[in-house]
């Protein structure tokens, strides 16, 4: 075999594109391989970096092209200087090879012989590739042989990030090979006519080795040849100049040329599945991209589908040369495209494993990046000057944003609400929410008054509410109406970062915080009150968390801090204004934590004098707790002595009286009525609850819960009279809100001390149980959001809308 290998001649083509940051251990690479090629040339494409000065002190031979000329006219400059091809005897390989490098790919000092020694080996084998690796993570496999799926997917077949084992060191038949470091007959690469012209960058390796197929020839992977890949194309690392890269975008190029390569070479009767198939991706994708707020990548997938439709002659040309080459039916490919079973099976198997890694809590672990050296590929000749390199790190937006779970999550909030809100842009009214006045200072002259033109008249105590939506409004310079407008459209957003910023300080994993602000943000209580027009539930929604975060999880009091509780003083206070039913919750569960606390800290309570109970009441402990239960009161008169006269105040909400559902919907978690998510949206919140009971550390928070839950349930059977014409059942949003913050952090945290155990235990019961859980959560955490964006725009609370209704203040009194 080694004198067969030596009789092969063998040409390696170096194309140069502003590479200079990794040319030079390129060069070195190539001097030195075990198996010398027998002459090199390179061929630069409008260089502007140092490129030719360094291949010229290397005494490479240099062919000059335009910048924006195509990689693969810039192989056919290099083949067409080469002598013609010899044709010896009939039924005979020539022996010319031509072996392909970029000019940020290095390959080890074996693979050139391995690749030769694997092609001849095989005769039937034309095209020859290596395992290529990262360039900056030398463990990191990139490609082992490459293919694409039905959709235009780049295909590997590899994990995620997979690291190299050994696992891919056999030699296997593949649909193509990447450019990069491919060993190719000359007399293949004639017979197919180089790469297509009309794909000067990416997708032209997987088009060319089809073709090699139909024309009979096999294409193999040899693992144990190794080439060493930057791939700073498509990383960006380095601009796209090529002619056919509108507004040199990397992606727009790729996802065409990806269509092109499916278009072209697919047979002619499932044409019209492939097109359709490539439709459908491309908008799926844009949609991605657009809710990740990156439009110009979503650009990019519907451009790269218009090229090809107002451009059709290229596709028709490439079809009838393809035609005439042809000599194998294209079912020759379908062992190498991958089935809908592996590519969702391998899709499943990354989710998993990125939902396991989310629930590390407390370890953020840094990328490994190898020391890079010389020393597995050999060392630079001292012909040419060493340039300093300059790693580069690879970059994804995308990636870059999962990295920053709460900035992802608000780009997440923010495009869904965009789209969520488009029917409530101006001045908004309806359900619950009267026209408020342009002016933030008529509303502090109604509340300053001591008559209020209502009926009659009316000299009751305008809500404390009134004036802080004034005092907000300063955000929009005053008006009211746009303060309005624009909260309800902020209202998701400003959730998830006030759930998540309060879920990480109960030291849940970033990850975990992530999902559960989510949850919380489009549950269905929040998106019933937004389309419904309930401030007050709203209000509590973005105040609530804040509270949980404030206040020890026992509850105690004794070690905050004064500032701190009148911190929670005036926030409770402010929560109290928006809601009634919160002041009353607040309070009552003070008074039970304040009974429940002194009870055990007694010896025998039923023996306690009074004297004692007085020496007790001087203690901080007891100072504080009143604070906290009194100064919402007090912060709230003189509206706070209407509830005396009128007890069943306390249990509406501010606005006109709006229909909700009964008690089977609040145990859902749902408050139903006009435009609210149907049922059929289960929120996951029950389960949540009900899980957290298995656990001691966290029943105390699920029976706290459940509790909260049942009793609203119990209120909203009844029905009271508002400020409307009809009665209607008692709205308990507020309660809703309360249970599903209790239910999201109790279990995300026992989920995070949970998935450990349920990986090292025999399948049972807390699989059974989590599976199902998982699933809900799944189906809640997209559906909710899919309805919002969708037809849950179409709200009782709309912008511009005929008040047909008395006036703001007069109604909400």
């Amino acid at each position: 075999m080694s004198a067969e290998i030596d009789e092969q001649y063998v040409t390696a083509i170096l194309v140069t594109h502003d590479g200079v940051t990794w040319l030079s251990e390129v060069v070195a690479a190539l001097s030195s391989q075990k198996f010398q090629p027998d002459q090199i040339i390179a061929v630069d494409n409008g260089s502007i970096d140092g490129s030719q000065k360094l291949l010229r002190n290397a005494g490479i031979p240099i062919i000059q092209q335009d910048r924006e000329a195509g990689f693969g006219s810039a192989i056919a400059a290099a083949v067409k200087s080469l002598p013609k091809l010899e044709v010896t005897e009939p039924g005979v390989e020539s022996n010319e090879w031509l072996w392909i490098l970029h000019d940020d790919c290095a390959p080890d000092r074996q693979a050139l012989k391995r690749l030769l020694t694997a092609a001849l080996e095989r005769p039937q084998v034309g095209i020859a590739g290596p395992k290529i690796l990262g360039w900056y993570d030398r463990k990191h496999i990139l490609e082992a042989g490459i293919s694409i799926t039905e959709n235009g997917t780049r295909w590997t077949g590899l994990e995620e990030r997979e690291h190299d084992q050994g696992q891919h060191d056999e030699i296997t038949n593949v649909l193509a090979v990447s450019t990069a470091g491919m060993l190719i007959k000359r007399s293949l690469f004639e017979e197919l006519g180089g790469f297509d012209p009309s794909l000067e960058l990416f997708r032209d390796d997987i088009d060319l080795g089809w073709r090699a197929h139909i024309a009979g020839y096999s294409v193999i992977c040899v693992g144990e040849a190794v080439l060493y890949h930057a791939e700073a194309a498509a990383s960006e690392r380095r601009s796209v100049d090529v002619k056919d890269a509108v507004l040199h975008r990397p992606l727009l190029l790729d996802r065409r040329n990806a269509a092109f390569v499916l278009l072209a070479n697919s047979s002619r009767w499932i044409l019209p599945w492939v097109a359709i198939q490539l439709l459908f991706t491309a908008l799926g994708r844009s949609v991605i991209y657009l809710l990740a707020k990156l439009p110009g990548y979503a650009a990019d997938e519907i451009a790269a589908i218009g090229l090809l439709i107002f451009k059709p002659a290229d596709l028709i040309k490439s079809r009838r040369f393809r035609k005439e080459g042809k000599y194998l039916s294209a079912r020759v490919i379908k062992p190498f495209i991958p089935s809908r079973s592996i590519r969702y099976r391998l899709t499943l198997e990354r989710i998993t494993s990125s939902v396991f890694n989310a629930f590390k809590s407390g370890k953020n672990q840094e990328e490994k990046i190898v020391n890079r050296s010389y020393s597995d590929i050999g060392v630079i000749d001292e012909s040419f000057d060493e340039l300093e390199y300059v790693p580069v790190k690879r970059f994804s937006k995308i990636r870059s944003l999962v990295k920053h779970p709460m900035l992802f999550g608000i780009l997440i909030t923010l495009a869904i609400s965009f789209l969520y809100s488009r029917n409530r842009i101006g001045s908004l009214s309806g359900g619950a929410l009267p026209v408020a006045p342009d002016s933030a200072m008529e509303l502090l002259k109604r509340y300053v008054d001591s008559w209020h033109l209502v009926g009659l008249g009316s000299s009751v105590a305008v809500p404390t509410w009134l004036p802080l939506i004034a005092i907000a409004s300063a955000i929009t310079l005053g008006n009211p109406q746009t303060f309005l407008s624009l909260f309800f459209y902020l209202v998701p957003t400003i959730a998830f970062i006030v759930f998540y910023r309060s879920a990480t300080r109960f030291a849940l994993a970033k990850y975990s915080a992530f999902t559960a602000g989510l949850l919380y943000a489009f549950s269905p209580v929040i998106l019933a009150a937004i389309n419904q027009g309930r401030i007050g539930t709203l209000a509590i929604a973005l105040i609530l968390p804040s509270l949980f975060t404030l206040m020890p999880k026992d509850l105690r009091v004794e070690k905050l801090s004064l500032r701190r509780v009148a911190g929670i003083c005036l926030i409770a206070a402010v929560a109290t204004a928006f809601s009634p039913l919160f002041g009353i919750g607040w309070i009552l569960l003070h008074i039970l934590v304040f009974i429940q606390q002194y009870v055990s800290d007694s010896i025998n309570w039923r023996t306690i004098k009074w004297q004692e109970i007085l020496q007790n009441l001087g203690k901080d402990q007891f100072k504080k707790r009143a604070a906290l239960i009194f100064a919402p009161i007090a912060m709230n008169i003189p509206w706070a002595f209407s509830f005396v006269l009128h007890p069943l105040r306390g249990l509406l909400e501010p606005g006109l009286s709006v229909g909700s559902s009964g008690a089977l919907s609040i145990l859902m978690f749902n408050p139903g009525g006009a435009t609210a998510p149907g049922l059929i949206f289960i929120a996951p919140f029950t389960f949540f609850l009900l899980i957290s009971l298995i656990t001691k550390d966290h029943r105390d928070s699920a029976l706290f819960g459940i509790v909260t839950i049942a009793v609203a349930a119990t209120l909203s059977t009844y029905y009271v009279s508002g400020n409307g014409s009809a009665a209607q059942r008692i709205w308990t949003g507020p309660l809703i809100i309360f249970a599903q913050t209790l239910a999201l952090l109790s279990a995300f945290s026992l989920f995070e001390k949970l998935i450990p155990i349920l990986r090292s235990t025999n399948i049972g019961y807390r699989h059974f149980l989590s599976a199902i859980t998982a699933v809900v959560t799944a189906i809640s955490f997209v559906v909710l959001p899919f309805w919002a964006a969708t037809v849950g725009a179409d709200s009782l609370v709309r912008s511009n809308q005929d008040q047909v209704i008395p006036a703001f203040i007069t109604d909400l009194a």
